[in-house]
């Protein structure tokens, strides 16, 4: 076998392997989510590797809180679960990157599809210009004739 072979045939191996850890790596990524419960129980939420809400979860009783708690709880417990994300997702990602994973998860969020809804959302329509009602205002008249 010649030295040419070899190359060829050591480099095919060495993209074989490669295929197999961007895979796996890919899975590992996409898998992890984070999960978050309040301390009271009540609330219950999971998040998508970049922090995208994917459930929340409210127990029966968590509308007797009163408003101002309950929104508490939601936002504290989805940090949680983001904080939770984060941390499965380094743990996937650092064997495969080493001392390179922050420029790794930078590259990670990039990936991340935009929330249905937020991008596409149209802006909100102006308010009209108030009208004002003026007798030497000749801006919308023609100057023109017009019995032609």
């Amino acid at each position: 076998m010649s030295s040419a072979d070899e190359w060829l045939r050591s480099a095919f191996e060495e993209n074989e392997r490669m295929l197999r850890e961007a895979t796996t790596l890919q899975e590992a990524i996409g898998g992890a989510r984070g999960n978050a419960r309040s301390a009271d129980g009540m609330v219950t939420a999971t998040v998508a590797p970049g922090g995208a809400l994917v459930s929340l979860e409210l127990h029966e009783r968590a509308v007797e809180m009163g408003s101002r708690r309950l929104q508490a709880a939601i936002v504290e417990t989805i940090h949680r679960a983001n904080a939770d994300a984060a941390a499965k997702l380094e743990e996937a990602v650092r064997p495969f990157v080493g001392d390179r994973f922050d420029d790794a998860m930078a590259a990670a969020q990039a990936q991340v599809p935009p929330v249905p809804g937020l991008s596409d959302r149209p802006a909100a329509p102006r308010p009209a210009a108030a009208q004002q009602s003026d007798d030497d205002d000749l801006s919308e008249q023609t100057v023109l004739r017009s019995d032609f």
